[in-house]
C-alpha cells in the first residue's frame, strides 16, 4: 500500500501561499530601499544648496529666490517620502508577520506529514513482520 496524505493539497495551496507572501514581503522591502535612498539624495541635495548659498548671492537676488523654492520643493519631497515611508515600513511588519503565520502552519502540515508518513512505515512494517509470521507458521504446520 502506498503512502497517501490527505491534507497534502492544503499543504502545497500553504507552501504556494508561502512563497507568493515571501515575494510580497521582498517588493516591499525593495520599496522602503528606494523610498530611503530618494529621501537620503533629497537632504543631500537640500544640504548642497544651502552650501551654495553664499556663493549663488554673488549673481543676484533671482538666484537665492531659486534656491530657496527648490529646498521647499525639496523639504516637502522629503516628507512626503517619509510618511510613505512609515506607511511602507508598517506594511512590511504586517507582511512579514502574516509570512511568519503561514510559516508556522506550513512547518505544522509538514510535521504532522512526517508524523503520519512514520505511523504508516511503522504498521507496514507490522503487517510485513505479521505476514511473515503467518507463512512461517503454515510451513511450520505442513513441516510436521
Amino acid at each position: 500500500m502506498k503512502f497517501r496524505f490527505r491534507l497534502e493539497q492544503m499543504l502545497s495551496f500553504v507552501r504556494i501561499k508561502e512563497t507568493m507572501k515571501k515575494l510580497e514581503v521582498s517588493a516591499v522591502a525593495q520599496k522602503v530601499i528606494v523610498l530611503e535612498s530618494r529621501k537620503d539624495q533629497l537632504r543631500q541635495n537640500v544640504n548642497e544648496l544651502l552650501k551654495q548659498q553664499l556663493e549663488r548671492l554673488k549673481f543676484g537676488t533671482e538666484w537665492l529666490s531659486f534656491l530657496a523654492q527648490k529646498v521647499e520643493q525639496d523639504t516637502k519631497e522629503t516628507q512626503k517620502i517619509e510618511r510613505m515611508l512609515r506607511k511602507e515600513k508598517e506594511d512590511l511588519e504586517n507582511k512579514r508577520y502574516e509570512l511568519g503565520v503561514i510559516s508556522m502552519r506550513r512547518k505544522g502540515l509538514e510535521s504532522l506529514k512526517e508524523k503520519r508518513l512514520s505511523d504508516f512505515k511503522l504498521e507496514e512494517r507490522r503487517k510485513a513482520q505479521k505476514r511473515l509470521d503467518q507463512n512461517y507458521q503454515l510451513l511450520k504446520g505442513r513441516g510436521q
